[in-house]
């Protein structure tokens, strides 16, 4: 019988096969939302991927042995026999590239700051990835479908853009942002906040600054 520590036992999405089943483990036993034609189902699945990735993150974080140096490997090989559904794939797969992308800044010698966002500016992150997540997943083809979603979208990227940093680190999440996403960077180049332009508020924004939310109008 398997003992914790053991992944089979202490990870939620494994278990232990039977002895009927041929023994061996189950590497992703996880079941999806539904139909994705349901709204959203995939969004579910998405923060449920990732959300048991952030468990297997910590899981090789305190286990880091030869045996779980696999197990990412034998995670994905399941999925992919079993055909799990893309929500969970990607919601698991861009949180453990998410950490990755850390590994290789600090391989590669541009090592970030120790410290982390401030929790103002992580909660605005986290909004805006959430809300800009629902209308990618979420929206359709029907006229006014996704009025809802986009503006919900486009008061989160306010949000983000105004918010004002209060560390380095914050500085350097924000720029990061603008620079990695073409969304975000459009609208800090062409967009206003108000009646002024998004780029002044972004500016501002670095320097500590915050004045009365507006949402963005292109």
């Amino acid at each position: 019988m398997l003992k914790s520590p053991h992944p089979a036992v202490d990870l939620s999405f494994m278990r232990p096969k039977t002895r009927e089943e041929g023994g061996g483990i189950e590497y992703w036993n996880v079941p999806t939302a539904g139909d994705y034609s349901v709204t959203g189902n995939y969004t579910s699945d998405s923060a449920t991927g990732r959300s048991l990735a952030l468990e297997y993150l910590a899981y090789i974080g305190r286990h880091p042995t030869v045996g779980n140096a696999t197990l990412l490997g034998n995670i994905v090989l399941d999925m992919i026999a079993k055909k799990a559904r893309k929500g969970l794939v990607l919601g698991f797969m861009s949180a453990i590239n998410d950490y990755s992308m850390t590994v290789a800044r600090i391989v590669a010698g541009n090592v970030p700051s120790a410290n982390a966002p401030s929790p103002s500016i992580t909660r605005v992150i986290e909004e805006w990835r959430d809300a800009d997540t629902r209308f990618s997943n979420e929206v359709t083809l029907t006229p006014g479908d996704h009025d809802e979603l986009w503006q919900a979208k486009e008061d989160a990227e306010t949000a983000m853009l105004k918010e004002p940093c209060l560390s380095l680190e914050d500085i350097r999440t924000k720029a990061e942002i603008a620079l990695r996403d073409e969304n975000v960077f459009d609208s800090i180049a062409n967009c206003t906040i108000g009646s002024e332009h998004a780029l002044r508020v972004f500016l501002r924004s670095l320097l500590g600054d915050k004045d009365p939310a507006h949402c963005i109008n292109h």
